[in-house]
């Protein structure tokens, strides 16, 4: 279920946050975008993987993190105000 924000952002924003989910660290974009409560889940859950990647288990977590965050980012440029 979606949450709307109280106002749209720009496009410029919009892409701004979608390339800091994909290429910096995963909620970081969504946080910036408007979607705080996404943004931290996303966040938390990335960073608590990185110590389980050395047992094998935070590798999937890590991955599921980081694709949620991208479909967030595009979520944001979608609703974005031209």
């Amino acid at each position: 279920m979606p949450v709307k924000s109280q106002e749209p952002i720009s496009q410029g924003l919009a892409i701004v946050a979608l390339l800091l989910n994909i290429l910096v660290l995963p909620g970081l974009g969504s946080i910036i975008g408007g979607r705080t409560k996404d943004g931290v889940i996303q966040l938390v859950l990335f960073i608590v993987g990185i110590p389980l990647s050395f047992i094998l288990i935070g590798l999937p977590l890590m991955f599921a993190m980081w694709v949620w965050a991208i479909v967030t980012g595009v979520q944001i440029v979608k609703e974005a105000k031209v």
